[in-house]
């Protein structure tokens, strides 16, 4: 290492999982569940298959973990739109709050993707309760 050079560092587990998430929505919003493989994924995300597999487990266990994280964005996003005055201007804002999350690539597809694989014994329950608890935030918390 020439004495100018800064060490490297290595990026935190969480920040690279993190990355994985965001480059496994575009992946799968663009391809489907059943079109993605772990390794599209992996490049798209800049590492190798095994290390998608050694983080997530499975393709399967991957889509739940970027399921999750589309749900969390939107409740997030929709929460985060509430305060402030109701009624029809509270679902202005939420409404635009929602399509603002286009700039999020490939969220809404893969909520999409959920919805489809609703008969799906492992991928359906986790689908339901995440659409549950957007409908029930927008319903309790929105008090639309």
């Amino acid at each position: 290492m020439d004495i100018d050079e800064a060490p490297r560092t290595r990026m935190p587990a969480a920040e690279r999982r993190e990355l994985i998430l965001r480059d496994a929505t575009a992946v799968f919003a663009a391809n489907g569940y059943g079109g993605t493989t772990t390794d599209l994924v992996a490049k798209a995300a800049g590492v190798s298959q095994p290390y998608v597999v050694r983080m997530f487990g499975s393709k399967e266990k991957l889509f739940l973990a970027v399921l999750e994280r589309a749900a969390r964005l939107l409740v997030e996003t929709f929460r985060a739109a509430i305060p402030g005055p109701d009624g029809e201007a509270r679902r202005e804002r939420m409404g635009m709050a929602y399509v603002a999350l286009i700039a999020e690539r490939g969220l809404h597809q893969v909520l999409m993707q959920a919805f489809l694989l609703g008969g799906d014994p492992v991928i359906g329950p986790e689908a339901r309760a995440c659409f549950l608890q957007i409908w029930q935030l927008v319903r309790d918390e929105a008090g639309m």
